[in-house]
């Protein structure tokens, strides 16, 4: 009687609403989501990722109110490329965070995140369902692109540089794990495709024997280098005398033109041919340089340059060094029979090689006594009689000497 008037009445008691509902539809519970008129923003905690790299995607939903929505409602994500983990998550204080992680493929990625009847944009009449951040994936990111060379030239006989390009995103930051391709108009590049490290850079090498253009790319951006064949600086070199003499200074004019080199010079060293050398350091200009040969013969001093690039330019000269010319010396003294207290003068009769002087003389009279002139000729009075070994030693211009020496006997 009480179901039929129920049923008459056109109710039900609430056990026979729900248990049938239960009964029929298990354990299945429609998921919370927002609703009608809740509004939903999404952004990115970095706006690019590297490839394989990950940033976190945090979703905001509230209600018409403004206040956050129910904990609990659902949000779901998609993404045109990498992946969203999780891919649906559960508001907590309106907020849901996800992490976005991209592949190993450049390009942009546009994650879409829906709940319900939340609007994101779009206008009044045509609200857009969700909200949208786009988050730049390797190259994609890049907005610059710097390539340098280490160093910018080659020698003549060519030779290796190091190319290095640095990446970096629209605010100015170094780009890790872009990719970044490299192409040249000449010789060989070590590897034409490099991701770049930590610091944003990606570095090949490149072996040329000419001139060559660089290009490096990243994403849509690229940038060019040219490696150039580096020009020598040129240098003079001259000695006076030639032929010189062993024992005696030579001098050297060595010029350093460093307008004619590509590069700035590091060091200049001449070397003598002898064993013997001097560094003269970053010379440009011109300078002089004394030497002296020990010994006779025929020798080759070589000037090399050496730029910042650690090429090298030399030039050569030969040089005759003659023997040291004899110094023969006469020693003569008057009268011929002097006696004691007599006025003895002593005279030195010098032959030496041309251009060759003699510049001092050293006497020794045998009885202890002895002085230096510089004239070839000296007085001595001896006070005792007996035969005295009298000597000269001649000191020459070229720093060879000679000796000449006499018996002279004192009469009482």
């Amino acid at each position: 009687m009480i179901a039929r008037w129920f049923l008459a009445a056109g109710r039900m008691p609430f056990e026979m609403l729900v248990l049938p509902a239960l009964v029929l539809g298990g354990c299945t519970r429609m998921p919370l989501t927002a609703p009608t008129k809740s509004t939903i923003q999404v952004f990115s905690s970095a706006p690019t990722v590297p490839l394989n790299g990950s940033v976190d995607v945090v979703a905001s939903v509230t209600e018409q109110s403004g206040t956050p929505v129910q904990n609990g409602t659902l949000v779901t994500f998609t993404s045109t490329l990498g992946s969203i983990d999780p891919a649906e998550a559960r508001t907590q204080n309106g907020k849901v965070t996800v992490k976005f992680t991209a592949g190993n493929q450049s390009g942009t990625a546009t994650v879409t995140a829906l709940s319900g009847a939340a609007v994101g944009g779009g206008t009044a009449e045509h609200p857009t369902l969700g909200a949208q951040v786009e988050i730049t994936v390797g190259g994609a990111a890049a907005d610059s692109i710097a390539v340098r060379a280490e160093p910018a030239t080659v020698p003549r006989t060519g030779g290796t540089v190091l190319i290095t390009a640095q990446v970096r995103d629209a605010a100015g930051n170094a780009l890790p794990a872009v990719p970044v391709s490299f192409s040249t108009t000449a010789g060989q590049l070590q590897s034409s495709n490099v991701i770049t490290n930590s610091s944003g850079e990606a570095s090949t090498s490149l072996t040329t024997v000419g001139k060559a253009v660089v290009t490096a790319r990243a994403g849509a951006k690229s940038a060019d280098i040219t490696v150039d064949v580096a020009a020598l600086p040129t240098i003079t070199l001259s000695v006076s005398p030639n032929p010189g003499t062993a024992g005696q200074a030579v001098t050297f004019s060595v010029g350093v033109d460093a307008s004619t080199g590509t590069n700035p010079i590091r060091s200049v060293r001449i070397a003598f041919g002898d064993g013997d050398f001097e560094d003269l350091g970053a010379l440009a200009g011109n300078t002089s340089i004394a030497h002296i040969y020990g010994h006779e013969g025929t020798f080759t001093a070589t000037v090399t340059v050496t730029d910042t690039a650690g090429q090298q330019a030399t030039q050569v000269l030969g040089l005759n060094i003659l023997p040291q010319s004899p110094v023969a010396v006469n020693l003569a003294y008057t009268p011929t029979a002097p006696a004691v207290n007599d006025v003895v003068t002593f005279t030195a009769t010098v032959t030496m090689g041309t251009g060759v002087n003699a510049e001092s003389y050293d006497w020794v009279f045998g009885d202890g006594t002895s002085r230096t002139t510089t004239g070839n000729s000296t007085t001595k009075i001896y006070s005792t009689s007996g035969t005295f070994h009298a000597k000269v030693t001649v000191h020459a211009s070229d720093g060879s000497t000679g000796v000449g020496a006499a018996d002279i006997v004192i009469s009482p």
